[in-house]
């Protein structure tokens, strides 16, 4: 994918006509990947998108490497309707929409709605229904619950603030059985069952202040204003700004730190 990147960027320098998205212009992004995953980013206009295109063919002329058609699209934003089945045909992708799931996460500018929790909660669901009729003792059932749930937890806590209605709805989501009363009943004696095991506590982990954890890393890195993180420096030119993260004004877009 460097390769990719560094003939996207060449194309970018001599063609002028090449426009970045508006929330990528600054900062000069216009590609982000990760192993076999590729979101390309630019103006929604005919001039921008043949370079992209002119990349990828360039790409596969010295690699061999083919984007795959079936699983690629192209999602427009709604006030680039005008030109839209030019841009689909020089490109040949399917048309897709937003919200969008990288990494099993969702591409999601703003705050998490129910539904969007539907994804992890199936999981958890899954995963606890494949222990069904098996019997186990209290222990089991505590060490399940630590290693099921917390481990979905910890991926989505690791980059979403997770409202409080996710922490109800999860213990909704469990099949009726003796797993459901021992997790509401947690609920209610969550102050205890969170303490360590030698202060008579259960040992599992507060959820909530667990999130807040890993949030904490996210806004240290805002702090520190670490050059070799790409969402640092949009953070700091689009949501920051000249101001600090004591100071800038939070709204309901930014709440979504990674």
């Amino acid at each position: 994918m460097e390769v990719l990147q560094m003939l996207l960027l060449q194309l970018i320098e001599q063609d002028s006509s090449f426009g970045f998205h508006w929330k990528c212009r600054e900062i000069g992004l216009f590609q982000l990947c990760f192993e076999d995953d590729l979101l390309l980013f630019c103006n929604a206009n005919e001039a921008s998108v043949l370079v992209v295109q002119r990349g990828l063919q360039e790409f596969a002329n010295l690699s061999g490497l083919q984007a795959n058609l079936a699983k690629s699209q192209l999602i427009l934003s709604k006030s680039s309707h005008g030109n839209r089945e030019a841009l689909f045909q020089l490109l040949g992708f399917q048309e897709g929409l937003l919200s969008v799931q990288y990494l099993g996460l969702l591409l999601i500018s703003s705050r998490l709605k129910i539904s969007d929790y539907q994804p992890l909660l199936c999981k958890i669901d899954k995963r606890l229904k494949g222990w069904e009729g098996i019997g186990l003792s209290f222990a089991g059932r505590l060490q399940l619950i630590k290693s099921v749930i917390m481990a979905f937890h910890v991926y989505w806590g690791m980059a979403f603030i997770l409202q409080r209605v996710f922490m109800r709805l999860r213990s909704e989501c469990v099949p009726s059985s003796g797993r459901v009363t021992l997790i509401r009943g947690m609920r209610r004696w969550q102050n205890q069952v969170c303490l360590p095991l030698d202060e008579g506590g259960l040992g599992i982990r507060d959820v909530q202040a667990l999130n807040y954890a890993l949030m904490s890393k996210h806004m240290w890195a805002v702090i520190s204003n670490c050059d070799s993180s790409i969402w640092v420096q949009w953070v700091q030119q689009y949501r920051i700004r000249h101001k600090t993260v004591w100071t800038v004004n939070a709204n309901a877009g930014f709440l979504v730190l990674a």
